[in-house]
C-alpha cells in the first residue's frame, strides 16, 4: 500500500470561533452585563417607589395630571398632589397600577439577559431563544395594556389624579412586540435551516 498517501487535514475552524463571532460574543457578554445592571436598577426602583408609597405613607411622592415625581415638591407644575394626601384605597390602586407596568419591563429584561448570555457562549440558533423572544413580545403587550387595567382600579377606588389610560410608550411597546414576533420567526427558520444542514449526509 505504498501508493496510498495521507491527505493533509484541513484546518477546520468551529463556526463560532472566527474573529467576527468572537467579537459578537464579546459584545453580547458586555450587553448581558449592562442589561443585568438595568434589571437590578429597575427592581430596586420599583421596590423603592412601592415602599415610599405604601410603607412610608407616600412621603416624597407627588402626582400631577400626566406625571409623577420623587423628591421635593416640584415647582411650577399645575395640579400637584402629595401622594400621602390620597385615601388609602387610591394609594393601593396606584401601587397596583405601578406594579402592573413595572413587572412586564422586568420580565423583558430578564429574558433579554438570558438571550444575550446564550449569544455570549456562542449559541446563535436555539429553541430557547425563540421561546424567550415570544415571551418578551407577550410581556410588551402586557405593558401596553397595563395602563388600562391600572386606571380601571384607580377609577374604582376614586380620588385619582393621573387618569391617563393610554400612553405613547404603549404604542412603542406594541410596535416592538410585533418586531420581536417577526425576529422569533426568523430565528426559528434559521434554526430549521441549521438542523437540515446538520442532518444532511
Amino acid at each position: 500500500m505504498s501508493n496510498v498517501s495521507v491527505m493533509p487535514k484541513r484546518n477546520q475552524v468551529p463556526q463560532l470561533q472566527t474573529e467576527e463571532h468572537l467579537t459578537l460574543r464579546r459584545c453580547a457578554r458586555f450587553a448581558a452585563r449592562l442589561v443585568a445592571m438595568v434589571l437590578a436598577a429597575t427592581l430596586v426602583f420599583t421596590v423603592a417607589v412601592l415602599t415610599l408609597g405604601l410603607v412610608f405613607k407616600g412621603s416624597w411622592l407627588w402626582l400631577a395630571p400626566g406625571a409623577a415625581f420623587i423628591g421635593a415638591r416640584p415647582a411650577d407644575v399645575v395640579g400637584v398632589v402629595p401622594f400621602e394626601g390620597l385615601p388609602w384605597p387610591t394609594r393601593w390602586a396606584y401601587g397596583a397600577n405601578f406594579t402592573l407596568t413595572q413587572m412586564p419591563v422586568a420580565a423583558v429584561l430578564f429574558d433579554l439577559h438570558a438571550l444575550l448570555r446564550q449569544l455570549a457562549v456562542g449559541t446563535v440558533f436555539a429553541a430557547g431563544q425563540v421561546l424567550r423572544l415570544r415571551r418578551m413580545a407577550i410581556c410588551l403587550l402586557a405593558y401596553a395594556v397595563a395602563p388600562i387595567g391600572g386606571q380601571a382600579l384607580i377609577r374604582l377606588a376614586g380620588g385619582g389624579v393621573d387618569l391617563a389610560w393610554f400612553r405613547t410608550s404603549s404604542m412603542h411597546a406594541l410596535l416592538l412586540a410585533v418586531l420581536l414576533i417577526v425576529l422569533a420567526e426568523l430565528i426559528r427558520a434559521g434554526q430549521a435551516i441549521q438542523d437540515d444542514r446538520d442532518g444532511f449526509v
